[in-house]
């Protein structure tokens, strides 16, 4: 069993039972390594899949640790330098968002997608195999009875428009010519393009990043101290590791949970982090922008900026579960 890792803080003193700060734990990341089985997908859904690290503030968030496939994992110490606390940023926002954009499909394609589309239901293979020939069939008669339909549908007039606008933007796009398309072509012959009817469709989720910025000023060799650790522990954990013996592989760096913290609980009114990982790291060490030091040489002031990047999106069911449910959620 490990034991519990140091906690390095900045402002050394200042962070008490009743103060607001910043939480970093540093977690190994511990992935199942059986991708297609069914335990890999059970094993998802009964924990994060990360090991965790002891718990050095009594903190119900990290004990016990998660399980995996059913079976407890053991507490796994990082480093020396487990859990780091930093002030609150003077920054602190969260943007939620999801990725839409705007599509398009006119009646004529959407004919020849349907038809298409109805190849799937009929019966395109022979000995058991695909038969190319027929399926090309199925598709040729398919679009003909669906064209058929719409464009009895949208008159003899419409159909003969659509046609000579078409074989004159073809003809306009033939090599050294000009560039015409069939809208364009529609517009300057008779003033009317094909309805596009345009929608927003949903393409899917997207990642939070977070960006902080601490200066720190040390007022004492001992404050000095823990910001060249807090840096030096930062920059090993966001580094990716060689592997075992050999040169083939990179294993992934390490991992960092970040929270919001008032005293031993989470501040309610702030959100809620899923577990990150460290995508930059800049260090100023002339922060009143001039070279400055101590006697022992430690920068007088020191401008840590950190941008995080959260491993997987937020989902709706995220905020029923117990971490989504505290205060604002995620």
């Amino acid at each position: 069993m490990a034991t519990s890792a140091p906690i390095l803080r900045y402002p050394y003193e200042a962070l008490t039972d009743s103060t607001d700060y910043l939480q970093i734990n540093l977690v190994k990341r511990r992935n199942s390594g059986d991708f297609n089985s069914a335990t890999f997908l059970t094993g998802l859904t009964k924990g994060r899949g990360y090991y965790t690290l002891d718990n050095p503030l009594n903190d119900p968030y990290l004990n016990p640790p998660p399980k995996l496939n059913g079976r407890q994992l053991s507490p796994t110490t990082v480093s020396t330098n487990g859990v780091i606390l930093l002030p609150m940023p003077s920054s602190i926002n969260d943007t939620n968002q999801v990725s839409y954009s705007d599509d398009t499909l006119d009646a004529v394609t959407a004919a020849v997608a349907q038809a298409a589309g109805g190849i799937f239901n009929t019966n395109v293979t022979k000995d058991g195999k695909l038969d190319l020939g027929t399926a090309l069939d199925n598709i040729s008669k398919s679009i003909y009875s669906s064209g058929g339909k719409l464009f009895g549908g949208l008159g003899g007039e419409n159909i003969k428009n659509l046609i000579l606008a078409n074989l004159a933007a073809q003809a306009a796009s033939l090599p050294g010519t000009g560039n015409l398309s069939l809208n364009q072509a529609l517009a300057r012959s008779s003033a009317q393009i094909l309805n596009p009817n345009m929608e927003l469709l949903f393409n899917g989720p997207t990642i939070r990043n977070f960006r902080f910025s601490f200066k720190m000023t040390p007022r004492n060799p001992s404050e000095s101290n823990q910001i060249k650790q807090i840096i030096r522990s930062l920059k090993i954990h966001m580094s990716p590791q060689l592997g075992d013996g050999q040169q083939l592989f990179l294993k992934a760096p390490n991992i960092f949970e970040l929270r919001y913290k008032n005293g031993q609980n989470d501040n309610q009114y702030l959100n809620r982090f899923k577990q990150c990982a460290l995508e930059n790291m800049s260090v100023n060490y002339t922060g009143e922008n001039v070279y400055a030091t101590y006697e022992d040489g430690a920068p007088v002031s020191t401008i840590l900026d950190l941008t995080f990047k959260e491993l997987e999106p937020i989902y709706s069911a995220d905020y029923n579960t117990p971490e989504g449910k505290i205060g604002v959620g995620y």
